[in-house]
C-alpha cells in the first residue's frame, strides 16, 4: 500500500461524487488520491494534471485508456468503477484494495514460500485471462503492479494498456527493465504472449527475491533479456518448468493463461495464504484504511450538507449518518417522507408502526382485527397433551381413535392403516432410501474422480509431450547455434591467418633492394668456405671465397637474393595456401619465379 499523506491546500475536497481523504502519490500523468464513495467504499481517484487537460491528444489518449480499462473486471483485478474523461480536469476511479505491493513485501520480508507463490501464480493467470479476454495487453506487469491482499493477489495499473486491434501498442517501448519480453525491448509488435514473459519474471522474483535477469542499467538488462538465459536455480522445482516456459525467447513457446491454470490445478486460497509477517502487514493496511474511512465518515462534510426535499407535498430532510440528536430533532431527520396528501396529524415516526406509538394507542402487533380470538397454534390440544405427556399430534390421534385408533386420513390412500405400524415402518423405509441415495452419490463421486484422474493423466501426457518437444527443439537450436558459432570461428580464424595484398606490397622493397641480401650472401659464403676448408667435416673439394674481390661481391649478392627472396616468398605461399588465398599464392609463386629467373640470367646457376 502506498503511503497515505494529507491533502494539500490546493487539492479539492471532492472529485465527482467522491470525498477525498488523502494523497497516495503523484506521477508524470497526474495525482492519485485515496477517497470514499457515497456508500462508504474505499476508492483510488486518479486525476490528471490540470496543465495537461488542455492537451487534446492527451485527453484522447486518456479517454482510450478509460474505455479499455472499463472492459476489465474480475476477482483478481482492481476494476474501474467510475470515470469522467470529458470533465474540465479528467479523472478515473478504481476500487481500492488494502494490501502490500509484491516488491515492498519481498524487500521487507524476503521471498515468498512455494505455497504462496502457487496461489500468486494462479491469481495472476486468472487476471491475465480476464485482461486478454477483452482484447487488452497490460504491457507493464511487474512486482509493483501486483498487490497482495487478504483474499488473494490483484493486478493493477492499466494506464498503459492498449487494445490489440489498435496501433498504439507498437508505437513506443513502455515497461520496466527486467520484466519486459524480448520483442518488447526490441520495439516489435506486442501480443498477449509478452505479458506471459513478464508473468514468469514476476513469479521468479516472488520465489527468489530477485529478477531472473538480475539487476543493472537499461542497456545491460536489454542485452541479458535478448541473449542470456534466465537464472532459475533458486525457483522451487515444482514451478521451475512453468517459469522457464513463460520466459521462452520465442513467443510461440509460451503457455497461455488457460494452460497455466490447467497445469497448476486447484489452488487453495485461505486466510493464511501469505506468510504471517506479510499477512500482518496486509492487516495493518486494512486497519489503516478502515480507520481513515471511519474518520471521514465522522466528518460532517463526508456526506454533504443537510438538504430538505419536498416529495408529493410532504417535507422531508436528508441528513448525514453522523449527525447528533439535536440536529436530528431540529431538522426532523427521524421522520420518513410523508405520504401524498397526508395530514400533519397522520405522521408517524420511523419506528411507530410496531413501536412506542402503537403501544400508547393500545395496539398489539397482531391486533389488526380486534374481534378475532387470538388462539396459539397448539392451544386447543396443548394443555391436555402436555398433561398426559403427549405432543399435539399424539393427542389429536388419541381423540380420533384412542391409543389403538386408526389413521383418520386413511380414506385418502384408499385403505385403512394402523398408525403405529406406519410409524414403525417409516424409519426403515427412510433409512433404506437414504442408503440408496448415499450409494448413488458415492458412485457419482467415484465416476467423477475417475474422469478427473483420466483428465489429469491426459493433461500430464500432453504436458510431457510438449516438454519433450520443447527439449528437442531447444536441443536442435543449441546444436544449430553451436555449428554456426564453429563456422564463424573457423571463418574468423582463416581471415586472421590470411595474408593481405598490402602485406605483400610491403615485402616488395625487401625483395628488390639488397639491404638484407648482401650481408646474408657474405655470411653464407664465408660460412660455406669455413665449413669446406677448415671444419674437417667436409671431404669434398674446398670452396675458396675472397671477400674483397669484385667477383666474390657479385657472387655473395646473388647468393643473398637466392636465399632471402625464396624463403620469404615460400613463407607467403604457405600462408596463402592455408587460408585459401589464391591471389597471395599466385603472387608468391611469381616472386619465386622472378627471383630465380633473374639469378639464372646473371649466371648464378652456371
Amino acid at each position: 500500500m502506498r503511503t497515505l499523506g494529507p491533502l494539500e491546500s490546493t487539492d479539492p475536497e471532492r472529485i465527482g461524487r467522491y470525498r477525498l481523504i488523502g494523497r497516495l502519490g503523484a506521477g508524470g500523468m497526474g495525482q492519485v488520491f485515496f477517497g470514499r464513495s457515497a456508500g462508504g467504499r474505499a476508492v483510488a481517484i486518479k486525476r490528471i494534471h490540470p496543465h495537461m487537460a488542455a492537451d487534446t491528444s492527451f485527453r484522447q489518449r486518456f479517454a482510450r485508456e478509460v474505455t479499455a480499462a472499463r472492459q476489465v473486471s474480475g476477482a483478481f483485478t482492481a476494476p474501474v468503477i467510475d470515470a469522467d474523461p470529458d470533465d474540465q480536469v479528467p479523472w478515473l476511479v478504481t476500487s481500492y484494495v488494502p494490501s502490500l505491493p509484491l516488491d515492498e513485501a519481498v524487500r521487507a520480508h524476503g521471498p515468498l514460500p512455494e505455497a504462496s507463490v502457487r496461489v500468486l501464480a494462479a491469481g495472476l493467470a486468472e487476471a491475465l485471462a480476464e485482461i486478454h479476454r477483452v482484447g487488452l495487453i497490460h504491457r507493464d506487469l511487474k512486482p509493483g503492479n501486483v498487490l497482495l491482499a487478504e483474499d488473494g493477489p490483484r493486478v493493477i495499473d492499466f494506464g498503459i494498456a492498449r487494445a490489440t486491434d489498435g496501433t498504439a501498442a507498437t508505437q513506443s517501448v513502455i515497461g520496466t527493465p527486467g520484466f519486459m519480453s524480448p520483442e518488447q525491448v526490441q520495439g516489435e509488435a506486442l501480443t498477449p504472449a509478452g505479458d506471459l514473459f513478464a508473468y514468469g519474471a514476476v513469479l521468479a522474483y516472488a520465489a527468489t527475491g530477485t529478477g531472473p535477469f538480475g539487476e543493472g542499467s537499461m542497456p545491460t538488462m536489454v542485452m541479458r533479456i535478448i541473449s542470456h538465459e534466465p537464472d532459475l536455480s533458486a525457483v522451487p522445482e515444482s514451478l521451475r518448468h512453468l517459469v522457464a516456459a513463460c520466459l521462452s525467447k520465442d513467443p510461440q513457446g509460451r503457455p497461455g493463461p488457460g494452460e497455466i491454470l490447467d497445469y497448476l490445478g486447484d489452488v487453495h486460497v485461505g486466510p493464511a495464504w501469505l506468510p504471517p509477517a506479510v499477512m500482518m502487514g496486509v492487516q495493518e493496511q486494512v486497519a489503516k484504511v478502515n480507520k481513515a474511512l471511519a474518520v471521514s465518515a465522522g466528518d460532517g462534510r463526508a456526506t454533504g450538507a443537510h438538504q430538505r426535499t419536498e416529495a408529493l407535498g410532504g417535507a422531508t430532510a436528508l441528513g448525514g449518518a453522523a449527525a447528533g440528536a439535536a440536529a436530528s430533532d431540529a431538522l426532523d431527520d427521524d421522520r420518513p417522507t410523508r405520504v401524498a396528501g397526508g395530514a400533519p396529524g397522520a405522521e408517524e415516526g420511523a419506528t411507530s408502526v410496531l413501536g412506542e406509538q402503537a403501544h400508547q394507542q393500545g395496539y398489539q402487533p397482531t391486533a389488526r382485527f380486534p374481534g378475532a380470538q387470538q388462539v396459539p397454534p397448539t392451544a386447543q390440544y396443548g394443555q391436555d397433551a402436555t398433561a398426559h405427556g403427549y405432543g399435539a399430534v399424539s393427542a389429536y390421534r388419541q381423540q380420533e381413535g384412542g391409543p389403538g385408533g386408526e389413521d383418520p386420513y386413511a380414506d385418502l390412500y384408499g385403505t385403512r392403516r394402523d398408525s403405529r405400524a406406519e410409524a414403525a415402518a417409516d424409519p426403515y423405509q427412510q433409512q433404506e432410501q437414504l442408503r440408496r441415495q448415499e450409494e448413488q452419490r458415492r458412485r457419482r463421486m467415484e465416476e467423477q474422480q475417475r474422469q478427473q484422474e483420466q483428465h489429469r493423466r491426459a493433461e500430464e501426457q500432453r504436458l510431457e509431450q510438449r516438454r519433450r518437444q520443447e527439449a528437442e527443439r531447444a536441443h536442435r537450436e543449441r546444436v544449430r547455434a553451436e555449428q554456426e558459432a564453429a563456422r564463424r570461428a573457423q571463418a574468423q580464424a582463416r581471415h586472421t591467418d590470411q595474408p593481405g595484398l598490402w602485406g605483400f606490397v610491403k615485402l616488395l622493397p625487401l625483395l628488390i633492394i639488397p639491404l638484407i641480401q648482401i650481408p646474408l650472401g657474405y655470411g653464407a659464403a664465408l660460412a660455406w668456405s669455413w665449413f669446406t676448408a677448415e671444419s674437417g667435416v667436409w671431404n669434398g673439394m674446398a670452396y675458396s671465397f675472397e671477400p674483397l674481390s669484385m667477383d666474390s661481391f657479385w657472387h655473395a649478392t646473388m647468393l643473398g637474393y637466392f636465399i632471402f627472396n625464396n624463403l620469404v616468398s615460400l613463407e607467403y605461399l604457405v600462408r596463402s595456401l592455408r587460408a585459401s588465398f589464391v591471389t597471395g599464392a599466385v603472387l608468391a609463386l611469381g616472386a619465386v619465379a622472378a627471383t630465380n629467373g633473374l639469378l639464372y640470367s646473371f649466371g648464378f646457376w652456371g
